[in-house]
């Protein structure tokens, strides 16, 4: 069970690790691997600003811009900036937040898609651009 609350009280990073082959079996197909993991962020940052709303923080939310199309673009705050991308040659899903000065990058962590289930690359996700990096 995830727990923002604890992550937005302490803003500590939890680990979490690959799934088995068999587990994730069944995400064969890239697109609709990468669609899932899109539908399983929106419920984990309806999750995770339940829960940073009660502290009074900045709150995630998703852009819908033109230029983004295609790709899952999420904002914390007015700092951080996390795109999700489908690199689907190289099978893996590739989260990279970008933050200050000048919107550099500061963290990137590619899932490939044989080890992580859909739901753990949405919570690493989420839970990522909370902290300002992956673990």
């Amino acid at each position: 069970m995830n727990h923002y609350g604890k992550l937005a009280d302490s803003l500590s990073s939890r680990r979490w690790h690959g799934a088995s082959q068999q587990e994730i079996a069944h995400e064969v197909d890239g697109a609709k691997a990468y669609e899932r993991v899109k539908v399983l962020v929106d419920h984990e940052i309806e999750k995770a600003n339940g829960e940073l709303r009660k502290r009074k923080l900045d709150l995630i939310e998703r852009l819908f811009l033109p230029s983004y199309q295609g790709r899952l673009c999420l904002t914390f705050g007015s700092d951080l900036l996390c795109t999700v991308d489908l690199q689907e040659v190289k099978r893996q899903i590739t989260a990279v937040i970008s933050g200050p000065p000048n919107h550099r990058e500061i963290a990137r962590k590619e899932f490939a898609l044989h080890q992580y289930r859909p739901e753990q690359i949405a919570v690493e996700v989420v839970s990522g651009l909370i902290m300002g990096e992956f673990s």
